[in-house]
């Protein structure tokens, strides 16, 4: 699997994540490579680099354990310099701290965790992966962090 360009930071404070999920079932194919935290609701969620925001989704407050609630996640997509983008899922409904084309900084917070879209408990779904033509071929990188992930 490729590595990313760029060395991230933590999309969450390192001091309230309970644990770390590489592998599990919802992160298989296309998905493989990305990192579940586990983190208590309304948790800040980071920029992990410097970009502009792309895309925004903060209208939902629906979720479940049933692969159908997958369409119904918030999230925020920053596209970083090389090509490369971010993404953060299961954010809380009306969190959304920024907006589609605007910069932020790394460590900026740009949204709270909350229950949206397919999951089993409270958790920031972070992935990075490389700009594509169409959205859905694109492949999960494997992510260098600033910092050692907490055991």
């Amino acid at each position: 699997m490729a590595r990313t360009r760029h060395v991230y930071l933590l999309p969450v404070p390192p001091k309230v994540i309970s644990s770390i999920v590489k592998d599990n079932q919802s992160h298989m194919g296309a998905y493989k490579g990305s990192i579940d935290f586990a983190v208590p609701v309304d948790t800040s969620v980071l920029a992990a680099a410097n970009g502009v925001v792309t895309r925004v989704c903060d209208s939902s407050n629906k979720y479940g354990k049933d692969p159908s609630f997958g369409q119904d996640v918030n999230y925020i997509t920053i596209e970083h310099s090389g090509n490369e983008l971010s993404e953060y899922l299961h954010l809380a409904q009306s969190s959304a701290k920024v907006k589609a084309g605007e910069k932020v900084k790394q460590g900026q917070e740009i949204a709270k965790t909350g229950l949206s879209g397919w999951l089993y408990a409270p958790h920031l779904h972070f992935m990075v992966y490389s700009k594509v033509e169409r959205r859905e071929d694109f492949q999960c990188l494997n992510i260098r962090f600033i910092q050692p992930l907490p055991e």
